[in-house]
C-alpha cells in the first residue's frame, strides 16, 4: 500500500509552485494549491529505477529503447488503444507536443480552434506560433460542460479552422468524454478537414464508472486524423523530467510532426525521463495508479462535502478524472478581482484563475487536490476561518 499521508517540505528544491508564490500571489504566505503537480512522493518504484541508473557513469546522449516503446504499447493496450511502434514520437511534455502540432500542421495566419473553459497553454500555443487561437466555448448544463456541437461548427465554418487542440479528459472541469461524444466530434472534424491533436495526459486518473476511450482507438479513419499527446507525468509525478509522447498512425502526419521537432533541436529524448516512463509504465504502476484513484476519490468526497457544509453557495464541479476541482464561486463574488483578493489575503490559498482558462472562467477558480490529507485539512481550515470576512457573513 501507497502511503499517501506523508506532508512533504518541497522548500529549498526550486519546486515551482511553492517558489512562484510571490509573484503570482504578492505574498509566500498561501498555501499554493495552483499548478498540476501534486504534492504527493513519487512512487518509489520510479526512484529507485532513476537512483539504479545513476550508479552508471555516463549519461550521455540516448535513444528511446525498444522496451519503452513496448512499455507505452503495452500502457495503452488497456485503453483498447493499439499502438505501433513507429507511431511513437519523444516529445519534452505533453504542451511541447501541441506548440509542435501547431507549427508542423498549420502556416502563420491559420485558425487553431480550442473549446473553454481549457488549460491556459491552449490558448497560447497559436499566438505564440503567429496562428489565431478561436474558441468554441463548452455549454454549462446539469452541473458540467457538454460540446455545443452547432456552436462549434459554425465557428469551423466562419473561421477556417486548419486544428482543433482537444482536452480529453477536460482539464479544468475533470470531464471524461464519452464515446458518443467523442465520434460525433471526430465525424465533424473529418467531414471538415480538421486534424485532431488530443491531449490525453490525465487519462490514467480516470473515475469508475466512467472511461477514457482514446480519440485514436475509435476507427482506423479517425486514428489516421489524429495526433494523440500522453504522459505519465500527472500521474506519477514526473513533472520537472519533461517527458512525454505523441502517437500519429498518418505516416504523412508523423513526418511533418518529426520535422517540426527537427527544426527546433529536439532530437533525442531525456534520458532519466526514458527511465522513468518505463518504470512507471508497468503492473507496477497500474497498481500505484489504481491506489492513487482512490486516494483523489477520498480527497474530492471531503472537498465536496466541507463546501456542501460551509459554502452552500460555492459549485463543486464533480471531477471524473484527475486531481484537479473547478469551483464555481460566482454565488459569492461578482467581481474575480475581489474572488482572487479574499482567497489570497482572508483564506490563505493560491488557485489558479478562472478567467485564464478562458472568458467563461470567470467567478471560478481550480483547485489542486494532490496533498496529503493534513495540507488538504490546512486548506480547508483555513476556508472555514475566512468564512466570517464574507461581506453578507452572518454567524
Amino acid at each position: 500500500m501507497v502511503d499517501f499521508n506523508q506532508t512533504i517540505d518541497r522548500l529549498g528544491t526550486d519546486a515551482e509552485k511553492y517558489e512562484l508564490r510571490q509573484a503570482l500571489f504578492g505574498t509566500d504566505k498561501v498555501l499554493p494549491m495552483w499548478v498540476a503537480d501534486q504534492d504527493l512522493a513519487t512512487p518509489d518504484f520510479i526512484v529507485q529505477a532513476l537512483q539504479k541508473r545513476l550508479t552508471h557513469p555516463i549519461l550521455g546522449y540516448t535513444l528511446m529503447s525498444d522496451c519503452l516503446s513496448q512499455a507505452i504499447i503495452d500502457w495503452q493496450a488497456q485503453y483498447h488503444y493499439a499502438v505501433q511502434a513507429s507511431e511513437i514520437v519523444y516529445t519534452h511534455n505533453v504542451a511541447n507536443g501541441f506548440h509542435l502540432a501547431v507549427q508542423a500542421f498549420t502556416e502563420p495566419g491559420d485558425a487553431v480552434l480550442v473549446q473553454t473553459p481549457v488549460y491556459p497553454p491552449f490558448l497560447k500555443a497559436a499566438p505564440s506560433n503567429q496562428r489565431k487561437t478561436v474558441t468554441a466555448p463548452l455549454q454549462w448544463q446539469d452541473g458540467n460542460y457538454h460540446i455545443d456541437f452547432e456552436t462549434l461548427e459554425s465557428v469551423i465554418v466562419e473561421q477556417q479552422v486548419k486544428l482543433l487542440l482537444f482536452c480529453h479528459p477536460q482539464n479544468p472541469s475533470g470531464r471524461v468524454w464519452q464515446k458518443s461524444e467523442l465520434l460525433k466530434l471526430a465525424e465533424l472534424c473529418l467531414k471538415h478537414q480538421i486534424w485532431v491533436v488530443s491531449d490525453e495526459i490525465h487519462a490514467d486518473m480516470t473515475f469508475a464508472p466512467h472511461q477514457h476511450v482514446p480519440m485514436a482507438s475509435l476507427s482506423p479513419e479517425i486514428a489516421q486524423n489524429t495526433i494523440t499527446l500522453s504522459s505519465p507525468g500527472k500521474t506519477f509525478n514526473l513533472g520537472g523530467l519533461q517527458t512525454g509522447y505523441a502517437v500519429i498512425a498518418n505516416s504523412k502526419l508523423r513526418r511533418r510532426y518529426i520535422q517540426a521537432c527537427q527544426a527546433v533541436s529536439i532530437l533525442e529524448p531525456n534520458l532519466m525521463a526514458n527511465i522513468a516512463m518505463e518504470a512507471a509504465y508497468t503492473p507496477k504502476g497500474k497498481t500505484y495508479r489504481d491506489e492513487l484513484v482512490a486516494f483523489l476519490q477520498s480527497n474530492i468526497q471531503r472537498v465536496t462535502e466541507f463546501f456542501q457544509q460551509h459554502y452552500p453557495q460555492v459549485g463543486v464541479v464533480q471531477p471524473q478524472a484527475s486531481f484537479l476541482i473547478w469551483l464555481d464561486f460566482s454565488a459569492l463574488f461578482s467581481e474575480q478581482t475581489a474572488l482572487k483578493s479574499w482567497l489570497i489575503n482572508e483564506a490563505g490559498l493560491g488557485l489558479n484563475d478562472g478567467e485564464t482558462f478562458g472568458k467563461n472562467g470567470t467567478g471560478f477558480m481550480r483547485m489542486n487536490i494532490a496533498v496529503s490529507p493534513n495540507q488538504l485539512q490546512q486548506a480547508l481550515s483555513q476556508l472555514e476561518t475566512a468564512k466570517s470576512t464574507l461581506p453578507d457573513y452572518q454567524s
